[in-house]
């Protein structure tokens, strides 16, 4: 069982992350925004992040440098649903600034098991 933080503004994702992850047997924690999420990750080190990049207070792109700068070791997952609005596509810079992989939204949660599993060494029992 991991420790995982979910960061996302998008309430409704933030809960289907939050219940797929328990569901898998992780403890997790959530925050809304940036700001909030460096804030829980310094107060007790989670195992992994998952985190958005389109946010309020702090984006996810100096969240993901804000990490690196505290804990470059961290496994972290940046996320984006920002094509559809932006002509800029953020989730390459994640990924150069940090994130261990990236995904656009919707991501489903079968790609989202597999980026744990392998990002937390955790392999399948056949």
């Amino acid at each position: 069982m991991a420790h995982i933080l979910v960061i996302d503004d998008d309430e409704a994702i933030k809960k289907v992350f939050e219940q797929f992850l328990i569901h898998l047997n992780h403890r997790v924690e959530t925050a809304s925004n940036g700001k909030e999420g460096l804030a829980k990750m310094k107060k007790e080190a989670p195992d992994l992040i998952i985190t958005d990049i389109m946010m309020p207070e702090m984006d996810g792109l100096e969240l993901v440098q804000a990490i690196r700068d505290y804990d470059p070791t961290l496994p972290i997952i940046a996320i984006s649903g920002g094509m559809q609005t932006s002509p800029m596509n953020f989730l390459p810079l994640a990924k150069r600034f940090g994130a261990c992989q990236v995904f656009e939204k919707p991501v489903t949660l079968v790609k989202l098991e597999a980026a744990i599993d392998k990002l937390l060494g955790i392999s399948d029992p056949e």
